[in-house]
């Protein structure tokens, strides 16, 4: 247990030169008295002056930090609030990461070793400069954080994220705006004004290009760059993680929830780098959404313990932190995870378990499986050949609408695990339900759809929702997907569908732990959108930045012996 420092010392506005010449500004919170002591920096673009306090029930406080002997610098990163240059999202964070990771390992009043931490894109800056291999850094957190700004941040399957990058876009621009004097034009500020006042009106925006608030490059020169480059191409690879773990050697906590839009990308990195490292990482995944950390989520009461207040994650930072800069030995799980449903805390050598299996539940359905009152169905039994698929019209001007699950932003809706009624209601969503339980399925682990299909449009999308149907009928959300067709096979290469023949599609859900108890049935949504939270696929195939037509498509889902649609899950024994 490290000791308690009796004072804190904190200095303001305090200059961190970086390579280039641009200087930022960092506040430091350090014990007044003794010895030199370890250092810790988070690096954020949302300002230092909120941020050190724990913007986030997630975050670890600064000040708490420095009372636990570590010297805390809190720094806005390059172009953003006290600090000068030019801001430009991703593109300067490793090689400004490690020029401050080694300005504060060279203080005197620090003892040469180094953490770094934060959540969202202060995540990103910790995975940036961790990258970067600055000498003095020992360990970090990364919080509710991505492993690609491609696949994961700005895209996920191929398909714009389209709530979160505008609405993110729309913030960046607007704090920019109003963090200083840049002589910009009224009416480009008026314009992002009222995007945000309108937000679904904003998402209807066509073309892309054309965003209000966002198509100013003065407001936002990173936006024709984000739609510009709409598969994972040299702009993207550049500041991907997941493509090379092992240059990530140091030991790494990681934490999620099982709502967060980061979600998906916080186990990749895990999983990644305790692969790739021989370095210590450990995972904490809870039922959390990127901004709530409550016990309460959606429609859910997930009991005392899931609140981020009382699920011990700040103790687990305060012995990881102890263990790493300053050598206190310490124990430490490598997973710890939230079982919804059971709703208690679990531990596991790894992810998923080691006695987890994976199990197929496959379509089925007479034809006929549209909205929750069709005939879909889904079991474990293998499909016959001579099953008959379903159809469904999807019209981008009438897209199944985005009801909870990872979003960010409220303007596109509520997140976590919400009421799917009216969504099921609708005969272009193709519901496939199971019979009620006879005993409780514990999933634990990634989720993946397997689906064939054919469709007449030259581009489409296809989505899929996890879906757990209470006793009394309701179908709440547990996590969903989506692949946009011509990314397939690959997010590098687009390819053009086969025109008129049977396609495969893998759909990651992402991962998840749930325990569906007896009387619960296990339910599959399958669309072909998800609005606002990704844009609706105008299924021309023209480019994602510039198009304006928009066609209707006729979509099938075939689940036959040779075409075997399903849903896998990673399934505890017992």
């Amino acid at each position: 247990m490290s000791p308690s420092v009796s004072r804190v010392l904190v200095e303001k506005n305090i200059p961190i030169p970086l390579r280039d010449g641009v200087v930022t500004y960092a506040d430091i919170f350090r014990p007044a008295d003794g010895d030199p002591v370890p250092g810790i920096i988070t690096r954020t673009p949302y300002d230092k002056e909120v941020f050190a306090a724990a913007a986030l029930p997630i975050m670890p406080s600064a000040l708490k930090l420095a009372e636990r002997g570590y010297a805390v610098a809190v720094q806005d990163v390059r172009g953003r609030f006290a600090s000068e240059g030019e801001f430009n999202p991703f593109v300067n964070e490793a090689d400004d990461g490690y020029d401050s990771v080694e300005w504060l390992a060279a203080q005197p009043w620090c003892d040469g070793g180094v953490a770094i931490y934060g959540p969202s894109y202060v995540g990103a800056t910790t995975l940036l400069a961790a990258r970067a291999k600055p000498p003095s850094l020992k360990c970090a957190i990364p919080i509710i954080t991505a492993d690609d700004y491609y696949d994961g941040w700005t895209y996920q399957g191929g398909a714009l994220q389209l709530g979160f990058a505008t609405f993110w876009g729309l913030g960046l621009a607007a704090a920019l705006a109003l963090g200083r004097d840049r002589g910009l034009d009224p009416a480009h500020l008026a314009a992002a004004g009222q995007a945000l006042l309108e937000p679904h009106e904003t998402a209807r925006t066509r073309p892309l290009a054309a965003m209000p608030g966002l198509s100013q490059p003065a407001l936002a020169p990173w936006w024709p760059d984000w739609i510009g480059h709409d598969s994972r191409d040299e702009y993207w690879e550049a500041l991907r993680h997941s493509d090379d773990y092992s240059r990530y050697e140091i030991p790494m906590y990681h934490v999620g929830g099982w709502f967060d839009i980061f979600g998906i990308g916080t186990v990749r990195n895990f999983r990644g780098m305790s692969a790739a490292s021989p370095t210590a990482h450990h995972l904490l995944m809870g039922p959390w959404s990127h901004a709530y950390y409550d016990r309460y989520l959606g429609e859910r009461d997930f009991g005392p313990t899931a609140a981020a207040a009382m699920s011990g994650a700040v103790l687990d930072y305060n012995r990881f932190l102890d263990r790493h800069l300053k050598g206190v030995e310490t124990d430490l799980p490598a997973v710890r995870y939230f079982l919804m449903g059971a709703n208690e805390w679990r531990k596991a050598d790894q992810w998923p378990p080691a006695e987890a299996e994976t199990v197929s539940w496959y379509l089925h359905s007479g034809g006929n499986a549209n909205s929750a009152r069709g005939d879909g169905a889904l079991s474990t039994t293998v499909p016959a050949s001579d099953e008959i698929p379903d159809r469904y019209f999807y019209d981008p001007l009438r897209p199944v609408p985005s009801e909870g699950g990872p979003t960010l932003h409220s303007a596109i809706g509520l997140p976590g695990p919400r009421d799917q009624s009216r969504i099921e209601a609708r005969d272009d969503v193709l519901c496939y339900t199971s019979e009620p339980l006879d005993s409780s399925v514990v999933v634990a682990g990634p989720v993946k759809v397997v689906l064939w299909t054919v469709t007449d449009a030259p581009d489409t999308d296809f989505t899929a929702k996890l879906v757990d149907v209470q006793p009394d009928g309701t179908p709440v959300s547990v996590c969903d997907g989506i692949i946009r067709a011509r990314f397939r096979d690959s997010l590098r290469e687009p390819a053009p569908i086969p025109e008129g023949e049977p396609a495969r599609y893998e759909i990651d859900l992402a991962s998840t732990a749930i325990a569906f108890g007896p009387g619960h049935r296990i339910r599959i949504e399958v669309s072909s959108s998800n609005f606002p939270r990704f844009d609706a696929n105008p299924n021309t195939g023209g480019p994602l930045a510039t198009e304006t037509e928009i066609w209707p498509a006729l979509q099938y889902v075939l689940h036959d012996e040779d075409h075997p649609s399903a849903l896998e899950l990673c399934v505890l024994p017992g």
